[in-house]
């Protein structure tokens, strides 16, 4: 995430949590601890967590769990390789056997 979706993420944490003070410390800490989030997964986790607690998130609960979006990047591109694979299944040629010739 950048600058901008951290504070959007930090401002609806101070308006569902008013008990939270939002300061510079806590904006550059989420920055780096959350770099590497995308933005709407922290959406979603951000949004499942104030619906389930009503204490403030850590930054590990936005964080999540990233392995969980690693197993959707792997699905899709285990579907991408046997696609493949099958393309390369049709537009093979066949082996031909001892004493055969191509013509």
């Amino acid at each position: 995430m950048n600058n901008q979706e951290v504070l959007s993420i930090l401002a609806v944490v101070v308006t569902a949590y008013p008990i939270v003070e939002l300061t510079e410390e806590m904006v550059t800490l989420w920055e780096r601890m959350l770099h590497d989030v995308p933005f709407s997964q922290a959406e979603q986790n951000l949004a499942h967590h104030i619906k389930t607690s009503h204490f403030p998130p850590a930054i590990s609960q936005i964080y999540g769990n990233p392995s969980a979006s690693n197993v959707d990047r792997l699905r899709a591109e285990t579907q991408e390789r046997f696609a493949l694979m099958e393309t390369w299944e049709q537009n093979a040629v066949p082996l031909l056997k001892d004493g055969e010739s191509n013509e």
